[in-house]
């Protein structure tokens, strides 16, 4: 054995020994840690990655067989069901829309001379989920960001009509803005609302030029597999912005065209918005889009048990942790490999929220409040489970206070630090700081605000509903002697494996860092689940101030 791989290994053992002393200092909540088993996750994440379960889409046989072992471990963990009728299961309608490549057509007109697009190369269309038909013929503005947010002191359309046109916005935020200000006003639902509500009758978006949270490649592989929208109790599809008559996202490699006759250069342009200059003008062109979408029905469904808090009075709060159980299905080949297994993302939440249930039940008392575990449906088609759960809330006897969402957490490393995004708007943080000292882990800042991770998982469907919320992934902090760049090595899994087929099980995976996830995870909502006081919205917050009311 090399002296480095000595020094790893008595990093680790002191790390280990550090947590070992914390649990018999303290109390049951600590001593319980013990229960915490990482085969267990492995086990989990094995099944519901194996390519016998197709990938999970939503709708699919696959997607139905791992349900029902979720709701067998809920079976075996002892969970209550949550729902009338004596069931974990919540029906969630979907409405899936594909685009009809062949007969979805966009051209853009420059002093009379209209160039036709080609699907999949310049651009691609959103399924339009109110007609299988749809199109638009207008004049296109430039908006920039798209942000209007005068209380942040910048607003895109303060000095433009764009009423009946065609808005052109950067799928980005201003990096002006504090990190989840930015994933925020990032947010496709913000976005289309505000060109909506200023007369926009479409919406053309591009990313930034070296922007890395997907490929181009990635994004054409991903509108193959359609969209979905939940239905209400009308069957009308929610969010489906039907004043945008065509959305379509168009290959940054080619955004230089919608510029070629505004008497701008488009690099210019991009260094201005970059640089908080807000930018709107017209194009002077004109764009011709025709949507076609083909239609199906699915019976998606979530999962929901519970264990029942044990204070009388306190037992109808809820701390709610969610993790989403679908992927993409069977897609795209991508280096021989058609089937998107999503071993990180997310079976590994799935496991690691099932292993935190168990570690729950372990106790020898329950928390005071109760605790709600939901495996949800359709994250990876705009966080619909969830919101789903958080608009028909099933247990009307209570209220939810807090939720904590685990979504490839991250565990490729041993884990000595944690970014707990939500934690700085919170009191939330109060239990993000206790759990994090018991098992004396350090707490370290966004490292990409870029990425807008914030807006990116479940757990942002309950901050729209006023609920503060926690979304944990792992630093990059590591032991002296490892030679990997964490933060390079990570931001290369979502450039080459993410949403990819190659995200199976075949990946080298670290399962007692997995455990540290449920180790830190369900010691924060045992202490929000014992707090005399109810989470709260720090005073003057962003997110507490939109949604908190």
């Amino acid at each position: 054995m090399t002296t480095k791989t000595l020094g790893c290994v008595a990093a680790l053992l002191l790390a280990s020994v550090a947590h070992d002393v914390s649990a018999q200092k303290g109390g049951e909540e600590i001593k319980n840690l013990k229960n915490v088993n990482p085969n267990a996750i492995k086990a989990s994440m094995s099944f519901l990655a194996d390519d016998l379960i197709e990938g999970r889409q939503p709708g699919t046989k696959g997607f139905s067989i791992a349900s029902k072992y979720v709701e067998s471990q809920l079976i075996a963990l002892g969970l209550k069901p949550a729902l009338e009728g004596n069931t974990y299961w919540q029906k969630v309608p979907l409405k899936k829309g594909v685009v009809d490549e062949q007969a979805t057509t966009l051209s853009i007109t420059t002093n009379g001379q209209e160039e036709v697009l080609a699907f999949g190369k310049h651009f691609i269309g959103s399924p339009y989920m109110l007609s299988e038909n749809t199109g638009v013929n207008a004049d296109l503005v430039f908006v920039g960001y798209g942000v209007s947010a005068p209380e942040l002191g910048y607003d895109d359309y303060k000095d433009i009509d764009v009423k009946g046109k065609v808005v052109v916005i950067i799928n980005a935020a201003p990096e002006a803005f504090a990190s989840n200000q930015r994933a925020y006003f990032t947010t496709n639902t913000v976005k289309y609302n505000e060109a909506i509500k200023r007369g926009a009758v479409g919406l053309i978006s591009f990313n930034l030029p070296n922007d890395k949270r997907s490929s181009w490649d990635a994004t054409v592989r991903r509108t193959k597999q359609g969209a979905f929208k939940w239905l209400d109790a009308q069957g009308v599809a929610n969010d489906a912005f039907g004043e945008l008559k065509a959305v379509v996202t168009f290959n940054t490699d080619f955004a230089e065209k919608l510029f070629a006759n505004s008497g701008k250069k488009f690099l210019e342009v991009i260094e201005a918005v970059k640089a908080g200059k807000s930018q709107a003008f017209p194009l002077n062109i004109s764009a011709k889009a025709q949507i076609k979408t083909k239609y199906t029905f699915v019976e998606g469904s979530n999962l929901v048990g519970l264990i029942e808090g044990s204070d009388p009075k306190l037992k109808n709060e809820y701390v709610v942790y969610t993790a989403h159980l679908d992927h993409f299905g069977i897609g795209a080949p991508v280096k021989g490999d058609s089937i998107y297994n999503g071993a990180h993302d997310n079976a590994s939440g799935v496991a690691i929220l099932l292993e935190i249930a168990h570690t729950f039940q372990s106790l020898p008392k329950a928390p005071k409040r109760s605790i709600i575990f939901t495996i949800v449906t359709g994250e990876e088609f705009g966080l619909l489970g969830s919101d789903y759960f958080v608009s028909n809330m099933p247990l009307k006897n209570g209220k939810i206070v807090a939720n904590l969402a685990i979504d490839m957490p991250f565990f490729f490393h041993p884990i000595l630090d944690i970014v707990p995004y939500g934690a700085q708007h919170s009191s939330l943080n109060k239990q993000v700081l206790q759990a994090t000292k018991a098992l004396n882990l350090q707490v370290s800042p966004d490292p990409f605000p870029e990425q807008v991770v914030f807006i990116r998982s479940d757990h942002f469907s309950f901050i729209k509903k006023g609920i503060p919320a926690l979304f944990i992934k792992s630093g990059f902090m590591t032991v002296p002697e490892d030679t990997v760049d964490r933060s390079k090595s990570d931001v290369a899994w979502r450039s080459t494996i993410y949403h990819t087929p190659q995200d199976d099980m075949n990946q080298p995976f670290d399962f007692n860092a997995a455990a540290t996830h449920v180790k830190v995870n369900y010691l924060i909502g045992y202490y929000v689940g014992n707090d005399s006081n109810l989470p709260s919205w720090n005073q003057g917050d962003f997110f507490g101030g939109k949604f908190g009311k």
